[in-house]
């Protein structure tokens, strides 16, 4: 029997992946089933169970295809010029990643994970690596602001990249529940948070 070429499985997982992902953001993870999967993806049982054997299997390769993405963002975020440039490329890569309308399908997975991580601890480990990632790389840049004077060194750099992070989760919250919400003024205001965190007399 002929070997698939990595290229062809790699791309037929995408597939697979891609399917349940728009499963899960139009049903829900509880109500889809893997038979509605096979059919988004238009593969048979077989072909999708070489490569997952569960829902729950698909729930992690999203979030791991999404952690890696994200990991990605961060590293090209702290190339940028300054400390605080980075801090706020990052921030605008993941508001337009998951604020903007093309992200609702991210938003829609991100809170079903967040509630199946309560029930799953397999969910629950990879929701805290999605979590912890980020946090420490922000953390870290927080740290090289303080270092160039344009954070002040009194903040605690793990408090701050905490509550950074639970600004934007608070407001992908929101914006689930009211798609209306103006992430332009979301954006400025966070810009006003950067700056007043710049060290008086700085």
């Amino acid at each position: 029997m002929p070997r698939v070429k990595p290229e062809r499985k790699e791309k037929r997982r995408r597939q697979i992946v891609d399917a349940a992902r728009s499963c899960f953001a139009r049903q829900g993870f509880h109500r889809t089933t893997l038979q509605d999967v096979f059919a988004e993806a238009g593969l048979s049982a077989g072909c999708v169970y070489n490569y997952f054997q569960s829902k729950d299997d698909l729930i992690l390769a999203i979030a791991d295809d999404r952690h890696e993405r994200e990991r990605q963002a961060l590293i090209e975020g702290s190339m940028a010029s300054s400390p605080n440039d980075a801090l706020k490329r990052t921030a605008k890569y993941f508001i337009d990643e998951y604020l903007t309308e093309a992200g609702e399908e991210k938003r829609r997975i991100a809170i079903q994970t967040w509630s199946e991580a309560m029930l799953n601890p397999s969910v629950l480990g990879s929701v805290r690596l999605g979590f912890e990632q980020p946090r420490r790389e922000i953390a870290q840049l927080i740290r090289g602001a303080q270092r160039q004077g344009q954070v002040g060194a009194d903040l605690d750099a793990d408090t701050l990249a905490r509550t950074m992070v639970a600004l934007f989760h608070g407001f992908l919250l929101q914006k689930l529940w009211d798609p209306e919400l103006d992430v332009g003024a979301y954006l400025a205001v966070l810009e006003r948070i950067f700056s007043a965190l710049v060290p008086r007399g700085s």
